[in-house]
């Protein structure tokens, strides 16, 4: 009878399992990652992948065949308008094309977006976690409701107000686009404010892997050990004072994004399921300042983040959906720009010399820009500008339902598209 009851209970433990773990085998996709490259083109990252083949690196996580790929247009609701990061944030976020510089809203009137819809309609926590201030544009479309990114104090407001669970990321800008309507006067005052509605400030790692969440309280992950270091920068914009460092310039901090990015998914697991959007902010940056060699870098600081997720995605395959895209091209950038004069037959002008950025050390920040200029000619990187482009941008997916993100889409299909397979 022993015998019996034993080999009974080894045939029923697999059964069991199913039904006893319905969060692990239902297929229903209960947790998105959604990774926003600002700027950051296909040549960007095709570039990357030459370099880390060059370099011996680890080639990116998400450029292989296991991944569905597509490409996204990014055009804002203007006329002729190339989009900037406020309505291209807004497209992804809320499924809609907004004019340029709008946040989270259309003509006036206030868009839902895929993370405030999740939280509310789905009871999903929600992470947003960023490398540059907090209140910028792609992270403020995700909770933000301005006719103007200028808003930064606004936008403030309007993140304390999100309900949402996580944030990480370099800081806060402060002041409004109409400067009489000034609501923080420093880094100070908006942590008393947070304190005041339920947040709990956390200031380093040390702090976050001791932390102890009280009822309902939420966390925002600020290092100010770099917020400090960033302070002290000379000629920089405020906006690279709350940023993460380039990642070129401080290698020691090249894993910050993959940590902020572990860290939301650990303390955001649950059963009903959670939202993480993570922005790469400062391939823009690099790009705007025709800067290839640190855009690569932050290109490889945003894939070790994706490389949590992936590992994520592994232990809960059918679970997890994780998105990769940019809401628009910065810089216009060309692989071989056709003025190979170093070459000794003087006849083969197609060259593309990658190495030649090695002799580069440091960001354009450190860097003079008649020497930037130098290595990225002699490397025959070309830039058709420091701004944005309408260049089409990718679309990389991985989990149930990844397919639907191939082909050629609009940014603002995006959020559909996910809330499609999150039924």
């Amino acid at each position: 009878m022993k015998k019996f009851l034993l080999l009974l209970l080894v045939f029923l433990a697999p059964i069991l399992a199913f039904y006893t773990s319905p969060a692990q085998n239902s297929g229903k996709i209960k947790y998105v990652f959604l990774f926003i490259g600002d700027g950051m083109g296909t040549n960007q990252v095709f570039l990357t992948e030459k370099f880390n083949e060059l370099t011996k690196a680890e080639p990116l996580i998400f450029m292989n065949n296991k991944w569905s790929f597509g490409l996204a247009t990014t055009e804002c609701a203007d006329s002729n308008k190339i989009t900037d990061s406020g309505a291209g944030g807004t497209a992804i976020a809320c499924g809609e094309r907004t004019s340029y510089g709008n946040i989270g809203e259309n003509k006036g009137n206030a868009l839902e977006s895929i993370a405030e819809f999740l939280h509310t309609k789905k009871n999903f926590k929600v992470g947003i976690i960023t490398s540059v201030p907090l209140t910028h544009a792609t992270p403020a479309s995700f909770y933000g409701h301005e006719p103007t990114r200028r808003n930064y104090d606004n936008l403030t407001n309007d993140l304390i107000e999100s309900g949402f669970e996580f944030f990480a990321g370099g800081g806060f800008q402060f002041g409004n686009a109409d400067s009489n309507k000034k609501i923080y006067k420093d880094f100070d005052a908006v942590i008393m404010k947070l304190k005041e509605n339920n947040f709990l400030p956390i200031f380093n790692h040390v702090m976050f892997d001791s932390l102890t969440v009280k009822g309902n309280q939420r966390v925002i992950l600020i290092d100010t050990a770099i917020r400090n270091s960033q302070m002290l920068l000379k000629n920089v914009y405020s906006e690279e004072k709350n940023s993460l460092p380039f990642a070129l310039d401080f290698p020691e901090y090249k894993m910050q994004l993959a940590q902020y990015t572990e860290e939301a998914q650990n303390f955001l697991m649950n059963d009903r399921g959670f939202f993480i959007m993570v922005e790469g902010g400062k391939i823009d940056w690099a790009c705007h300042d025709n800067d290839a060699l640190t855009a690569i870098y932050e290109i490889n600081a945003f894939n070790e983040a994706i490389k949590k997720s992936y590992d994520f995605y592994l232990k809960h395959p059918k679970n997890t959906l994780i998105i990769i895209t940019a809401d628009h091209e910065t810089g216009g950038m060309a692989l071989g720009t056709g003025e190979d004069e170093n070459s000794p037959s003087k006849v083969n002008k197609y060259a593309l010399y990658v190495n030649k950025l090695r002799q580069q050390k440091k960001s354009y920040i450190f860097t003079s820009s008649d020497l930037l200029a130098k290595i990225q000619e002699e490397a025959q990187i070309g830039w058709t500008t420091d701004e944005h482009t309408s260049a089409p941008v990718g679309v990389w997916a991985i989990g149930k339902g990844c397919e639907h993100f191939s082909g050629i889409i609009k940014n603002s299909d995006i959020k559909g598209k996910i809330l499609k397979l999150v039924k």
